[in-house]
């Protein structure tokens, strides 16, 4: 007996149909779900960063807020904060349902020089990481008796007293460091510091660098606990020299 092939054709009709149907329904569940305000971001939490401003990650990040949790590439916005000077590693990761985390470690301005058209903050790998004209933004020890010429974003300093200077501070803790206003290289063999409370500290050549920022640390411990007023330090010794004021 054979089988009715308009029979069999109504029925292959009527299941794609019902496929068809299935497919516009998960099309819209997709778009729905897209789409859905319970799926927006209500935060984006940034950790590690102390230099640069939350507004500022974000703006680096491309990130307006809010967010729908699906239209987050994680990869592309980590990779464009990696690509910024100013930020050594990046990591970010959803935390649903509305949470987005951006954990940064920064590249850190430890020193600011003088450059022709303004200053730049350095950090402790002697790479400029910005450039600015206002004296008012200054926040880390200032290093004179060089000013840099033609210099930009990215760029690294290959003087080596400079260097030097840079590593020397990166070696310093904060607390030290804000203490510290200014490091003049004009002599490169009497490199002097000077603390914000106008104290001079003699650095000598820094052939040594790790020894001379460990006596600088103690050193600065010391005044902490004294009243009694110095003149200057001088590191470039075996032993720290001290001399007070008369």
């Amino acid at each position: 007996m054979s089988k009715n092939p308009g029979k069999s054709r109504q029925f292959i009709s009527k299941r794609n149909i019902v496929r068809g149907l299935i497919g516009l329904f998960s099309i819209l569940m997709l778009i729905f779900i897209i789409n859905s305000p319970l799926l927006k971001i209500g935060y984006v939490k940034v950790t590690g960063n102390s230099y640069l401003p939350r507004e500022d990650v974000l703006q680096i990040a491309r990130i307006k807020e809010p967010l729908n949790i699906f239209s987050v590439q994680t990869d592309v916005i980590q990779d464009y904060l990696q690509n910024d000077l100013r930020i050594d590693t990046a990591k970010v990761w959803r935390d649903f349902p509305n949470c987005l985390n951006i954990e940064i470690t920064e590249r850190l301005p430890v020193a600011v020089m003088n450059c022709n058209y303004g200053y730049v903050n350095l950090d402790k790998n002697s790479v400029v990481i910005d450039i600015y004209t206002d004296a008012k933004k200054i926040q880390k020890p200032v290093i004179t008796g060089m000013v840099l010429q033609d210099v930009y974003i990215g760029d690294s300093i290959n003087d080596d007293t400079v260097k030097k200077i840079l590593v020397y501070l990166g070696l310093l803790n904060n607390e030290v460091l804000s203490q510290i206003r200014q490091v003049n290289i004009a002599d490169k063999e009497h490199i002097e510091l000077y603390t914000v409370k106008g104290t001079k500290i003699i650095l000598g050549n820094l052939n040594n660098v790790e020894k001379i920022a460990e006596k600088t640390q103690e050193i600065f411990k010391d005044m902490s606990t004294t009243t009694i007023p110095v003149e200057y330090i001088d590191l470039s010794y075996s032993r720290p020299v001290l001399k007070i004021k008369q």
